[in-house]
């Protein structure tokens, strides 16, 4: 008899196994905490839905009353209670893993734009070259699927291909140039709580010293060097996710009107259908469309921008923030109503009677509860806002759209605002010969083929404008995250002044942020670097004792 077989007909025997013998749907019978391991993803969250209305305590009996040997049941419960009904909950407890690849860096930001219920996980240009060509070709994404159209075509072309030319032959140069800056000899390298150099060390702990070192300047090149790519430069993107943020996505991507990202809703629709069946028809429903029609609207609202905008040096301005009494009364006041302490209203009157000292005093109290930077602060402070602008490169804010929880609000990337001239081309007029051509491309693409097609054509460099609302408990995460040594130096620098910013409006509360990294360093993933080396090394050498 084979598995399948048993698996069909286990129900009629159950009265003569134990259900351990049958551990095929659960992953266990006969405990309160167990895995779903149906086959179909529509399945598993049909029959979770059935928590809801079941009288059943143990859901596995109504799996062996109505979905045992029915095939269709799964379908069937979402098409009438999701499609029928619009319970749209329950299609959160379908879930699905995707890969999509070769895929721009513009249709990958709208794509992760969607902050709840998807996670992503893209191949990233800090770690990994970008000027290995595949099919004859360096990775970014053809004019014609990007929808550059007229002579802008072969001008766009030749455009990138001059910037992937000019990123591999400074490949190796730029190594070079870092290892002339910092110096192999001059490194200090953590050991415990103190420092050595290499000449200090050993046979074996140098070999660690020099792997470790040629991968921090790896990393700085390639830090420098992805200031060239353009936004049309393909990447690879995993995304895992539920049913309900998945129509989501292909609603978000239909609305743009971007032939790739339209391209991209429509692949996702037809992979996901057959994982997600019934389901994924709301998507494309007269509802969903009447919501993408909407959502184009909203896109689409703004004017042709303006060529002669005057460019905001500034990197991080503080906008709005919370009056900053208010803000110690009101986040303390629910943090001690969390505590058990009275009324909200009680609290706020007589915390709004102490004076400033006595505030921070209790803020100070809990600053000091925090012994790194993972002890996250209480959600009482998600209650202090802080509106800023933030003005740095498109490369940079790839990395600052990755934190969800702030709420960015941004519009197409140009090549208006200026660009960062890394230190490894400080003094490269090619370079800058580049940047011009750039806008010059962008200029002639947005005149033709308007300004979200001329989004490809805008190298990383080029200066990004966008808008950060968020609350002190995720602004902490963020400054202390990314001040590390190992973070890319532009988040560092974004991090340093958001936290000034909140020093200077909120003396009290910026006690809280203790572990925000303000030091320089001449090889930020050096330490980071180091201590892989090391556990590699420690691993290698457990195995060939063994």
């Amino acid at each position: 008899m084979s598995i399948l077989f048993l698996r069909r007909n286990k129900q009629k025997f159950f009265t003569t196994f134990p259900y351990s013998f049958f551990v095929t749907d659960f992953s266990n019978y006969d405990r309160n905490v167990f895995l779903v391991k149906l086959d179909r993803m529509i399945d598993r969250g049909a029959l979770l839905s059935r928590y809801s209305r079941a009288s059943e305590l143990d859901i596995r009996d109504v799996y062996r009353k109505e979905f045992s040997g029915n095939e269709k049941k799964g379908e069937d419960f979402y098409r009438r209670v999701f499609v029928e009904y619009g319970d749209e909950s329950i299609a959160e407890l379908v879930t699905a893993q995707v890969a999509v690849q070769n895929v721009s860096n513009i249709a990958s930001k709208i794509m992760e734009e969607l902050r709840v219920g998807l996670s992503f996980l893209e191949k990233s240009s800090r770690y990994v070259r970008y000027d290995r060509k595949s099919s004859g070709r360096y990775p970014f994404m053809d004019a014609e699927t990007a929808g550059i159209t007229g002579p802008n075509a072969a001008d766009y072309e030749q455009y990138c291909n001059d910037l992937f030319d000019f990123y591999s032959r400074n490949y190796e140069a730029a190594q070079n140039f870092f290892k002339r800056k910092f110096p192999l000899d001059g490194m200090l390298f953590s050991e415990g709580p103190s420092t050595m150099k290499i000449s200090d060390a050993g046979e074996m702990e140098r070999k660690t010293m020099e792997k470790s070192y040629n991968s921090a300047v790896r990393a700085r090149a390639l830090d420098d060097l992805r200031f060239l790519l353009p936004g049309s430069t393909l990447t690879n993107i995993g995304i895992s996710g539920n049913g309900r943020s998945f129509i989501n996505l292909i609603q978000k991507l239909q609305s743009t009107g971007l032939p790739e990202a339209v391209k991209l809703a429509s692949e996702l629709y037809s992979e996901l259908s057959t994982e997600l069946p019934e389901l994924l028809k709301s998507a494309v429903s007269d509802h969903g469309k009447e919501l993408i029609s909407y959502m184009s609207g909203l896109a689409n609202f703004s004017a042709q921008p303006d060529f002669d905008v005057t460019a905001q040096p500034q990197t991080v301005t503080l906008l709005e923030s919370d009056d900053r009494r208010k803000a110690l009364v009101r986040s303390l006041s629910i943090y001690e109503f969390s505590c058990g302490y009275g009324d909200l209203q009680t609290l706020m009157l007589s915390n709004g009677e102490m004076q400033d000292h006595m505030l921070g005093e209790k803020i100070r109290r809990l600053a000091d509860m925090r012994e790194n930077r993972r002890h996250k602060l209480h959600r009482a402070f998600e209650s202090v806002w802080y509106l800023f602008q933030i003005n740095t490169n498109y490369g940079a804010f790839r990395d600052l759209q990755r934190h969800r929880f702030i709420s960015i609000v941004r519009k197409p990337l140009t090549a208006l605002y200026g660009y960062d001239t890394p230190d490894l081309f400080q003094d490269s007029g090619e370079f800058h010969e580049l940047m011009q051509r750039g806008k010059e491309l962008w200029k002639a693409i947005v005149k033709k083929d308007g300004p979200m097609i001329a989004q490809y054509s805008v190298p990383y460099a080029y200066r990004y404008p966008v808008s950060a609302y968020l609350n002190l408990r995720e602004l902490t995460f963020f400054c202390e995250l990314r001040a590390t040594p190992q973070a890319h130096y532009d988040l560092r620098r974004i991090a340093s002044d958001m936290y000034g910013a909140v020093k200077s409006v909120h003396p009290e509360l910026s006690s809280l942020l203790k572990f925000v990294d303000t030091s320089d360093y001449a090889l930020g993933r050096l330490k980071s670097e180091h201590m892989k080396e090391r556990k590699l090394r420690d691993i290698n050498e457990n195995v060939e004792k063994m």
